[in-house]
Parts: structure tokens; sequence; C-alpha cells
């Protein structure tokens, strides 16, 4: 066999020196040829591979074949114009925004909230009554997915090392903010003390749905895996929710004087009390069925925890006990997972994260497309908006120091304090939640009070502001600032990990 030398005539490669290669030969040197090709392309990192490719696609078939059926089964709602076809375009231009503000190295919510703004105040997402009960179902159910999904990703060694920091983090820059949103309030707003504390209880809490994805993908990068972070950040925003929930609804019961007060006041410490029972009760039953055994253990184990999920934050709110959701969410799988733990899955390989970071997929345009859809510019006035990021800012430079000074008890760095400041301010869905609801109750209000329905009205404007400033800034502040503050360390191979199933 001949072998082939610089400057040999081409037409020998790969066959006996003058003679001609046969069928065979050609073929495979042509599909090499091919192969080689198509690597140097997907290798670019413009060039997305086919793997990625097809998985779009086949979003894309499955989204026409669902809205077909919709089309189906209810023609007039489901057609172009119609309040299904509405729902599903919201759904799926925010899911495409946040791919491509993704390409941009950018949060992908921020272009999910964005969509949601821009259909919003462009008259393309206006919902009748019966299609904004949908929207606020569904966003609940978002917040139930992304809650369950951080008890998964709770480290029980970091969290029980950092058990003391943990509370003082979801209780003491909360604490500041409110009181400093009060006093500024009082002094710009021209708000009394006690609609400036029911302010302060609205924008105290952070949005874990903007900061638990943005910690998720710092840690499948090695971030912030070894000393705690995202651990002591993800439960104190847990339990910071349910403070803000909890104060909130007492403040509003003083307020507009509904009800016997002694009971509207207890209701935040029952509440979470039911939260903690609730949770705990839901880990434990999923802890032990399914068998671990079982050849469907995976499913089944996830539909237990979303079942779960769904039932504290739809059921605590149809009790009255709205402070029990969230934190019932984020126990149950934190209980569950830590029973696993136990029988063998640890960190690297519970495929149940792998399932919920799916789920997430599915609901994460929802949840920031409806936020973003809450925000109507043509109730905001310049006068009350300059004064209202204003009242914002004020509170949220407080925020930062009180929370660069709580860090100061661990055992962190600087770069690492400053990072728990930076990614301590985002507001979303709390006050999503929470902004309309003064001025709904104070609609009811018979006779109307004008007095009441202004102060309302100013309440839901420092909310709408401090969603639109500070959950985009926020997100890519953290994503952005996390590789330059946080150390990076050695990642353990993990099979199903939550951020890598990303649609």
């Amino acid at each position: 066999m001949a072998v082939l030398r610089e400057g040999e005539d081409s037409n020998t490669e790969g066959g006996v020196e003058g003679q001609p290669e046969d069928e065979g030969s050609k073929k495979t040197k042509e599909s090499s040829r091919c192969a080689k090709c198509c690597s140097r392309l997907e290798a670019q990192p413009w060039m997305p591979s086919w793997q990625r490719v097809s998985r779009y696609l086949s979003v894309f078939v499955a989204a026409l074949s669902l809205w077909g059926v919709a089309v189906s089964v209810a023609s007039p709602s489901a057609a172009p114009g119609g309040q299904m076809f509405t729902l599903m375009l919201l759904c799926g231009t925010a899911h495409l925004a946040g791919r491509i503000v993704e390409l941009a190295a950018l949060p992908p919510l921020f272009g999910m909230m964005l969509a949601g703004v821009v259909l919003k105040n462009t008259g393309l997402a206006n919902f009748e009554a019966n299609y904004q009960y949908v929207a606020a179902v569904l966003r609940k159910a978002s917040i139930a997915i992304i809650m369950t999904s951080a008890g998964l990703e709770l480290d029980p060694a970091s969290l029980r090392r950092l058990s003391v920091m943990v509370l003082r983090l979801a209780v003491i820059p909360a604490m500041v903010e409110g009181i400093a949103l009060m006093v500024a309030a009082y002094f710009l707003l021209d708000l009394p003390w006690l609609w400036g504390a029911l302010l302060g209880a609205v924008m105290g809490a952070i949005s874990p749905a903007v900061v638990i994805p943005c910690l998720y993908s710092l840690q499948r990068r090695g971030f912030s895996v070894d000393n705690g972070i995202s651990t002591l950040i993800i439960a104190a925003a847990s339990l910071d929710d349910v403070v803000g929930v909890s104060l909130f609804g007492v403040l509003i019961s003083i307020i507009f004087s509904s009800g016997d007060l002694t009971w509207r006041i207890l209701q935040g410490p029952i509440g979470l009390l039911i939260g903690v029972v609730f949770g705990t009760s839901w880990g434990l039953l999923s802890w032990f069925i399914p068998h671990r055994d079982d050849p469907h253990v995976t499913p089944l184990r996830t539909l237990m925890l979303v079942g779960g999920g769904l039932l504290a934050v739809m059921g605590s709110e149809a009790v009255g006990y709205d402070a029990a959701g969230t934190l019932g969410c984020i126990l149950s799988s934190f209980v569950a997972c830590h029973g696993w733990r136990q029988q063998g899955w640890d960190n690297g390989s519970n495929p149940v994260a792998a399932h919920f970071g799916l789920i997430w997929d599915v609901f994460e345009p929802m949840l920031f497309a409806f936020i973003g859809a809450e925000l109507d510019f043509q109730e905001l006035d310049s006068h009350s908006v300059g004064l209202g990021i204003a009242v914002m800012c004020i509170a949220l430079a407080f925020r930062m120091v009180a929370s660069v000074g709580v860090a100061y008890g661990g055992s962190f760095t600087m770069k690492e304090k400053l990072f728990i400041a930076f990614a301590w301010f985002p507001k979303a869905t709390v006050q999503a939640a929470l902004g309309p609801v003064a001025l709904d109750v104070a609609r009811l209000l018979d006779p109307p009070q004008p007095e009441q329905l202004l102060r309302a009205h100013t309440v839901l404007v420092v909310a709408v502001m401090g969603i639109v400033l500070t959950a985009p800034v926020g997100a890519a502040i953290i994503s952005l600032a996390g590789p330059r503050l946080l150390a990076r360390h050695a990642v353990p191979a993990r099979h199903h990990d939550v951020t890598s199933t990303r649609l």
C-alpha cells in the first residue's frame, strides 16, 4: 500500500497508488467531509446545534398542534382576535422574546416581561374578566412551580450552617427598606404613615422568580457552589416573601377596617404555621410514596410535588391564608428531596429536578408575560412616576447597605457580600400580586372615598415602577456580576441539571 506524500495527486487519496477509487470509498470520504463541515459550523458560537434547532422546531410544531385543537374545540375564542388566541399569542411571543434576549447574554425574563408590556400597551393583550381570571391562575401556578423547584436546590448542610444568617437576611434588609419607604413616602408622596408602611410591605419583598433562575445559571457554571450563597439567598428570599405577604395582609386590614382586627392580625402567624405543617406533611408523604423501587418513580414523584405545590398556593388563597402557599411549596420539596438523598439520590443525580426544569421552561414565559401585561402606561402620570422612582431608589440604597451589613456575620469575602446585596433587590411577583390589591379594595368602598383611591393608586404606581426598573436590571446585575464577584469551583457531574433542559 502506497503512502500518500505531499504534492501527490489527490485522485489517489484513500486508494492504491495509480488506481481509481471505488464507489464506496468516495461515499465514505464525502460523508466524512460533510460531518467535519457540520462540526465546524456547530462549533461557531453563532450557530446553534441541530439538536437545539430540532428542539425549537418540536416545540413550535407542538404549539401549532395545540392551537389546532383549541380552534377545533373553541373556534371563536381560539381564532385570531379571540381571547384564547390572545392568551396563546402573549405566551408564545414571550417565549420567543426570551430566547432572542438570551442571545444577547441578557436574562430571558427581561424579554418575556418586555413582550408582555409591549402587547399590553399596544392593545394586543387586553383580556376580558374570564380570561383575566385564567391569567391570574396561570401566574399563581408559575409561582408554585418555581418555589417548589427552589426547594429541590436547597442544600441541608449549608442551610443548617447558615440558618441564623437566613433569618437575618430575610428580615433585616426588608425591615430597613420598609422603614425607608415609609419615611420617604410620607415626605415625597404625601402618604400617611400607615399607607407608607403598606407600601413598604409591598416593596420590601424581593422576587424569587427573578433571583432563583439567575442563581441556577450561576450555580450550573460552578459559581457559589461550595460556600452556600445560593442556598442562603433562595431560603431567605422565600421567607422574605412570606413575611412581606403576611405584613401586607395585616396592614390592609387595619387601613380598611374590614372584619375583626385582632383576628386579622393573627392571620399572619397562623398562615406561617399552616405553611410549615402542610409543607412538612406533604414532603414526608412524597418521601415514602411512590416506593423508591417503582419503575415509574421519577414521574410519580414529580407529579406529587407539582400537585402539592399547586394545592399549597391555590388552597391557601381559597381559605384566606395566602402566606402559607409559598412556604408550603418550598418546604414540601425540600423535605421530600432530603428523604430522597437518604435513599440514594444525591445532588448530582436527581431526575425530578430535571423534570421541574422542563416544566419551568413552559411556565416561565407565562409568569413574566402576565407580569408585563399588568403594566398599563396610560394609568401612570409623570409626577407620580418621578417621585415614586425617587422613593424607591432611596429605599433600595438603604436595603443594599443593610444587606452588606447583615452578611458581615458570615464567613463571606467582601466580593461575596456585595453580590448578596446586588441579588437582594429585584422586584416582580409579589409586587405584581399585591400592587393592585389596595386599589381593588378602595374601589369597592361604599360610599367611595377619593383620598383612599388616590393613595391606593400611588401604591400601584410605585409597585409598577419597581417591577419595570428592578426586575430586568436586577437580573442582569446578578448574571453579569456573579462571575466577577464569586469564586468558581469544580462542578460535580450532574446528569439531570435543572437549567440544562431549557427549551
